[in-house]
């Protein structure tokens, strides 16, 4: 096993807790997310953390925990799972997977701030990791969607790679195929967040190179040998979202796994999404624009001078409009669309700040937004190392 493949103290506690590996033992029940994240906080309010777990010492810790639910011999059985361990951490690294847990430094800094308890515990992946925290446009549409569904998905795959924009999507059949095969032939860079199966997926013929290149990345929150399940398909669909800057839905039934990932996305406001419209547009991609979604066309795909652009001014057009709108009335039953402008920002943010240092004042005009609202998100992207500081402190650039 490679150094850079050895789990850290964190991961390889949640493993022995929660990760699914080697023959079962009779009678020892995993933690479940819910149990885990009660620990995760437990630790943290008492300055301690999963690596402290499987110290030595570890013991009067466990019998502190004891009594808020998970006993402690059955906490000490899952611990002693290390020789089943070692065995699959080497099956996996020679497949060339790798595992990090959410309370491990390693874990997609956007996958841990957006998702917060609704992140499973454990991260598994093939290729870079570097890829999971530089944004990128989430592409999702049904599996069995028309030709001109498809058409549009090779369209924008195309036009986000020459974009230098990274697609995130998954490997079914359909549009996120064929979003994904369309960037990936393009020169360009992919995630796909996979519902299970990740062993098959990486050892596929037509993965092997992009994966060798570091320019495909697979993730799942399952354990590699997990088999598709539909549920699991429609868990999958936050983590998607959560790793992107903008969504688009090329297809969609008013039921199934692609209406969920946009309505859960709504509700948390955790990006823009956009829906495709124009003259073959389905009814169910008609009900989705009074959802609050954004149109997007094959036009707009094709047309635009900059598709970074169309995402920032359709976005900022679609939050002024909402501001303006605002009237006092009944509250009501539905929540209206959520559209976190700041992604939009920050994704047109790199570009701005990569071509030279720029200051409050320039980014303000640049978005054409008050100087208070270009200081307030200013200050959440240089917390979040979108950008730094120039030498003067004045002007902000590529960190």
């Amino acid at each position: 096993m490679s150094v850079s493949t050895i789990p850290g103290p964190e991961t390889i506690a949640t493993l022995l807790l929660c990760g699914r590996f080697g023959p079962t033992r009779d009678g020892i029940k995993l933690l479940s997310p819910s149990e885990y994240h009660d620990l995760a906080q437990w630790l943290d309010t008492h300055r301690l953390a999963f690596g402290d777990l499987i110290k030595p010492d570890a013991r009067p810790i466990l019998q502190a925990y004891a009594g808020r639910g998970s006993g402690r011999e059955r906490l000490l059985a899952l611990l002693k799972r290390t020789d089943e361990l070692v065995l699959a951490l080497e099956g996996w690294s020679q497949m060339g997977i790798w595992v990090v847990a959410q309370t491990d430094p390693q874990y997609p800094r956007r996958l841990r701030q957006r998702l917060k308890r609704a992140a499973l515990p454990l991260l598994f992946g093939a290729s870079s990791r570097s890829l999971l925290d530089g944004g990128g446009v989430c592409i999702v549409g049904s599996r069995d969607s028309p030709e001109a569904a498809l058409q549009f998905a090779q369209a924008i795959g195309g036009r986000c790679a020459r974009e230098g924009m990274t697609v995130v999507s998954s490997d079914m059949r359909g549009v996120d195929r064929e979003t994904v095969n369309a960037a990936l032939d393009e020169g360009g860079k992919a995630i796909c967040v996979l519902s299970g199966c990740l062993e098959k997926a990486i050892t596929a013929k037509r993965h092997r190179s992009t994966l060798a290149a570091n320019a495909l990345a697979m993730v799942t929150p399952f354990s590699p040998d997990t088999r598709f399940k539909a549920a699991n398909a429609i868990r999958v669909n936050k983590y998607q979202y959560a790793l992107s800057d903008v969504a688009i839905v090329v297809e969609t039934r008013e039921k199934g796994g692609v209406w969920l990932g946009a309505e859960e996305n709504r509700h948390k406001g955790w990006v823009p999404a956009f829906i495709r419209t124009g003259e073959t547009m389905s009814p169910s991609n008609h009900a989705a624009l009074h959802l609050g979604l954004l149109p997007i066309t094959l036009q707009d795909v094709e047309r635009s001078e900059s598709l970074r652009d169309f995402f920032v001014t359709h976005g900022l057009s679609a939050w002024s409009a909402g501001t303006e709108a605002k009237q006092p009335c009944a509250p009501s039953s539905r929540p209206g669309p959520s559209v976190d402008l700041y992604s939009i920002f920050v994704t047109e943010l790199r570009t701005v700040v990569a071509a030279a240092p720029r200051s409050e004042t320039e980014i303000a005009e640049h978005f054409k937004i008050e100087r208070t609202q270009a200081r307030e998100w200013l200050a959440r992207a240089l917390a979040n190392g979108v950008v730094r500081k120039a030498d003067d402190a004045n002007r902000y650039m590529a960190p």
